[in-house]
């Protein structure tokens, strides 16, 4: 498939970038800074200057695509320091930039914070000490099931560094607890293993060990 990756320098990003590639996909990375992405690949194409803001420019990375996978996060030390609306405004930008262009397909991750099923000593802390972090999702996932668009939410446990297993659980009210993790080369993996799989259209779909 012909894919457009936004967030490709965080660590999830990276890991769907490597594995899309080695799994046949052609990847188009939309990057603020083209010199951090450091693979080297045919099938890969690094924007020069990906601005969120710029919707010309999401535009022209769109055409022709198949799919568009989000792995954007908030930068920590400044997310908790005061909420802030980058990734739903940027959002708001890749929505437009889909319907002007007709590709359909978004695979969209979020987090298990904003979950329903997170236990009340996890929802406490994130409640009390990371609610700026937190504070936009609600809205980026508003603004996607208001769309017309085949999405899926992807709202994985607690990241963690790790190989590959292809062993973990999925599903749209997965319990998330304390010990609940995930490595972000498994989330990778579900994404891909789920780009055309239409059992997770429009839904919220968490993903654990």
């Amino acid at each position: 498939m012909k894919l457009l990756l936004f967030g490709a320098t965080g660590g999830t990003g990276r890991e769907i970038l490597s594995q899309g590639l080695a799994a046949g996909h052609h990847i188009t990375a939309f990057v603020r800074n083209p010199t951090a992405i450091t693979i080297k690949d045919d099938k890969l194409l690094v924007t020069k200057k990906g601005d969120l803001a710029d919707q010309r420019a999401i535009e022209d990375a769109l055409r022709g695509k198949d799919a568009v996978i989000s792995a954007l996060g908030n930068k920590t030390g400044m997310a908790l320091r005061q909420p802030n609306s980058i990734i739903s405004d940027g959002l708001r930008n890749i929505l437009r930039g889909m319907n002007a262009t007709n590709v359909s397909r978004l695979i969209f991750i979020t987090s298990f914070g904003v979950s329903d099923t997170i236990v009340l000593p996890e929802k406490l802390f994130i409640k009390i000490f990371l609610k700026n972090i937190f504070a936009d999702i609600p809205l980026q996932e508003s603004l996607i099931k208001q769309s017309s668009l085949e999405w899926t939410i992807v709202r994985p446990a607690r990241f963690v560094n790790g190989q590959k297993t292809g062993s973990y659980k999925s599903g749209e009210n997965l319990p998330i607890g304390l010990f609940s993790k995930i490595s972000r080369a498994d989330v990778a993996d579900f994404i891909l293993k789920n780009l055309a799989d239409p059992k997770t259209l429009q839904k919220i779909m968490t993903v654990s060990y």
